[in-house]
């Protein structure tokens, strides 16, 4: 192994830990943020041809959102592998794991497409298509279904490209695809230019292009040989060992997000009872909040290959120090935003529509949907140290008790007693009870592993901080 590449590996283990997490998790908020920019940015451009054509973005999204669950539990799955081998001293068998993961990139971009794109229409009316918003939706995921492969490939690479230490090279390869992609949209969209006029299609071409481009930075740093992985043919194989261990992790991430595909599906269907302007409201919700929670997803994800390189390593109080100091940037940020949501929640919504009954109906939404923004940061940091430990059956359940088991109960009741405040305060009341549950079988395991929480540790003579 190059000289570089073994000191970046040493480092998860002894460097201090906020300069660690600022290394990890810095690059790792950009590429959260820049990814889900995606559906923003298509949001606020395709938002100015009307309510119907923000509603189709709002019915895509479940599908969008399985694209992504199947992408990130695997990129999350893989990394946690591989740190935990590389701090374990296993070169070979972190090499091994990550030529597996390359494979499953491209295999499980070409198995959605064979599986959506032939019955399309039927799978966007089972998403609560229907009237104008069927045309638009299918005009607009037609093309990403066919080029499915150019979604999953960047984001699962990405991951393994951060767990042999290299966060900076994955974020930079999102921030240029969310810059061409920002630069296409409304020439594509509108049509400026020698550019024709594609509507929402339009946006699912600069999507596409983008992504591309992305895909062809990855593939050079591959082949450059500039990686610390070390590739034989016969890695690429996939190997049901190393898939049993990917997915034993990453399936909780994958039921996270699914299970969000699911809620956002029902979601979608109550919120269009009572129009198309609550459906316009509630797709910008879930996209601006995706957007402010991407952060917190980029610390877990940061401090993820940190707690697994140290568990490997047997440095339990190196993992307490990780974990309590990424819960703190997460509860900070949440905070921040809270606030700002609170304040100024008409001028959020306005970036994605000035109609004024999507404005009157969307303040209400967004403070409402917001309360317990403060405290999101804590959860979603606390499940990735489960998954950066390796532990299944905890990321699992804490993954879809948000959603399924709190969340789902809420939207089959709360509409129909208190109508459409019902729909929005579901969300905080699954937040809070999900919370509570997280914490405290977080406190259970940090007990039985011997961890301590603390802001600094003494290693040796040394503090580390």
């Amino acid at each position: 192994m190059r000289n570089g590449a073994a000191e970046r590996i040493r480092a998860m283990g002894e460097d201090p830990i906020w300069k660690l997490l600022l290394r990890f998790s810095g690059p790792a908020i950009i590429s959260m943020m820049v990814a889900s920019s995606y559906n923003v940015v298509d949001a606020i451009f395709v938002g100015r041809l009307g309510p119907e054509a923000l509603g189709a973005l709002t019915i895509v999204f479940p599908l969008m959102m399985i694209f992504h669950a199947i992408s990130i539990g695997t990129g999350i799955g893989a990394a946690s592998l591989i740190s935990r081998r590389l701090g374990a001293g296993d070169n070979e068998g972190a090499n091994r794991a990550a030529g597996t993961t390359i494979s499953m990139g491209i295999l499980l971009g070409a198995l959605m497409t064979a599986i959506f794109l032939p019955g399309l229409p039927s799978w966007l009316r089972l998403f609560g298509a229907s009237g104008a918003i069927l045309p638009l939706a299918e005009s607009y995921m037609s093309i990403l279904v066919t080029y499915a492969v150019l979604a999953f490939f960047p984001i699962i690479i990405g991951t393994i490209v951060r767990a042999e230490g290299n966060p900076i090279l994955a974020s930079a390869v999102m921030v240029v695809s969310a810059v061409i992609n920002i630069a296409l949209d409304p020439l594509l969209i509108f049509g400026l230019g020698p550019f024709p006029a594609m509507g929402v299609a339009g946006a699912a071409v600069a999507t596409v292009i983008a992504r591309a481009v992305g895909v062809a930075i990855l593939l050079v740093y591959f082949l450059s040989g500039r990686t610390s992985y070390r590739f034989h043919a016969s890695y690429f194989v996939p190997n049901p060992g190393i898939l049993k261990e990917i997915y034993r992790i990453g399936v909780a991430a994958i039921v996270q997000s699914a299970a969000g595909s699911v809620v956002m599906v029902v979601v979608n269907r109550t919120a269009i009872t009572f129009g198309y302007v609550p459906l316009a409201v509630m797709g910008v919700i879930f996209r601006a909040f995706s957007f402010i929670v991407m952060p917190c997803v980029g610390i877990g994800q940061g401090m993820m290959p940190l707690v697994g390189f140290n568990f490997g390593a047997k440095k339990m109080q190196r993992i307490g120090e990780v974990v309590i100091k990424a819960g703190l940037a997460s509860s900070c940020w949440g905070a921040l935003w809270w606030v700002i949501v609170m304040l100024v929640p008409s001028q959020i919504i306005s970036i994605f529509s000035n109609d004024p009954e999507f404005l009157a109906t969307g303040a209400e939404a967004v403070r409402i949907f917001s309360l317990l923004l403060f405290a999101i940061g804590i959860q979603v940091s606390t499940s990735f140290f489960f998954q950066g430990i390796g532990r299944g059956l905890p990321s699992l359940v804490l993954a879809s008790a948000r959603q399924v088991i709190f969340l789902l109960p809420c939207l089959f009741v709360l509409p129909r007693v208190f109508g459409l405040p019902g729909l929005w305060v579901s969300f905080p009341i699954a937040d809070g009870l999900s919370i509570v549950l997280t914490v405290l079988w977080a406190s259970i395991q940090f007990r039985r592993l011997g961890i301590p929480l603390r802001l600094r540790y003494n290693q040796g003579n040394l503090e580390q901080s």
